[in-house]
């Protein structure tokens, strides 16, 4: 006689189980035992728990009252594309580059300008080698990291 599978004549448990894999079901949460606490806390938390249920899921398929109520999304305009029209024509597209029509880098904002301090950035990584390679050696190091050291170690 087979053991498993399906069986018609096997009785069956029809309650509603949540798809949450017992985390819920059609009546809503179930009451869960809290472990870990004082003597006589246990039977104090599931009186509470029972005290105030949580909600069930919500059943049919109407839509909630907040939705419902909720103003429509705004259409927001097309961003557009790279070959697009310019936003702005009397401005060359190779504006704030140094080659082809238009103002170069010295037009650009102050603030991105490159690296200005190559010597004090030489200097930091000088003093944080050793204590960088020492993290390179630890077994557990990525190998990115590494990488990233003896590029450093290289230098």
């Amino acid at each position: 006689m087979p053991k498993g599978g399906y069986r018609p004549t096997a009785p069956q448990n029809n309650t509603g189980v949540s798809a949450t894999g017992g985390a819920g079901s059609k009546a809503g949460q179930p009451n869960r035992y809290m472990s870990g606490g004082q003597y006589g806390e246990g039977k104090a938390m599931a009186e509470q728990q029972a005290g105030a249920p949580m909600a069930a899921a919500p059943t049919g398929t109407s839509a909630s009252p907040a939705a419902a109520s909720a103003p429509p999304m705004p259409q927001l305009p097309s961003i557009g594309s790279l070959m697009d029209e310019s936003n702005n024509p009397e401005e060359p597209i190779t504006a704030g580059v140094d080659f082809g029509p238009g103002p170069g880098s010295d037009a650009m904002p102050r603030g991105l300008s490159a690296n200005t301090r190559p010597d004090e950035n030489a200097a930091l990584v000088a003093q944080y080698l050793p204590d960088l390679i020492q993290a390179a050696s630890y077994k557990d190091a990525p190998d990115s990291f590494k990488r990233f050291v003896n590029y450093l170690a290289s230098k």
